[in-house]
């Protein structure tokens, strides 16, 4: 395979944008912490003043899938997304009074409509 073609696609996909001061950020549920984990970083360095958690459990699945990495970490009785990502903002550093919790949502576009 062409090497240029790679390169074009990963310049496609992998875009990249500076952070910018905004009221919120919002996290549509899931069961990585490394989205959480990167937004209480941006909540440290003043990029926002709310960070919204939203996620109820799967559609799929009826249930919360559990911690997919870094389980050692985040090891509570999480039974939603919303429960997962507000530990791991907690455990980084957000304070509670600054997160806002959407916990009934089961897949994106709830995650939106709901929030």
């Amino acid at each position: 395979m062409n090497n240029r073609i790679i390169t074009d696609i990963s310049n496609y996909i992998f875009v990249s944008d500076n952070p910018e001061i905004v009221d919120a950020i919002f996290l549509p549920g899931g069961s990585h912490p490394e989205q959480p984990e990167y937004a209480a970083e941006l909540y440290r360095k003043g990029y926002a003043k709310w960070l919204i958690t939203s996620g109820g459990v799967s559609v799929k699945q009826n249930k919360w899938p559990g911690v997919r990495s870094k389980a050692e970490i985040y090891n509570g009785d999480y039974q939603t997304d919303c429960e997962f990502f507000t530990d791991v903002l907690i455990k980084n550093g957000v304070p509670a009074d600054a997160i806002v919790g959407e916990n009934q949502s089961g897949h994106t576009r709830d995650n939106a409509y709901l929030s």
